[in-house]
């Protein structure tokens, strides 16, 4: 079964969320970039980052996986999870580039 292409917004349990981190969200937010970099490195997340929306930052994520099952359990892993709810749709057909080589 070929793989998908999955989008996730990551919505925080308060609108200020980026803006008033604590200590402690600062650390689980360290651990959550951790996360995005090992999903980058199985090949599992094409692109992750915050969406500097005017009315509340979020952030998002796009996931490549055989079915949403799957990102659910990704997911399950994800240390953000303490901090807010992610909401997931699965994409239709999409245009992707190549990544750009390293140094152009």
């Amino acid at each position: 079964m070929p793989s998908s292409l999955f989008f996730i917004r990551l919505i925080a349990n308060r609108p200020n969320f980026a803006m008033s981190m604590t200590a402690d969200e600062q650390a689980t937010m360290r651990a959550h970039g951790e996360f995005l970099q090992g999903q980058l490195a199985a090949g599992t997340l094409v692109v992750a980052g915050p969406v500097l929306e005017p009315a509340g930052v979020f952030g998002m994520a796009v996931f490549e996986a055989e079915s949403m099952d799957e990102v659910r359990r990704i997911l399950e892993r994800d240390p953000a999870k303490a901090i807010g709810r992610h909401e997931i749709a699965p994409m239709g057909p999409s245009s992707v580039r190549p990544a750009r080589p390293a140094g152009s």
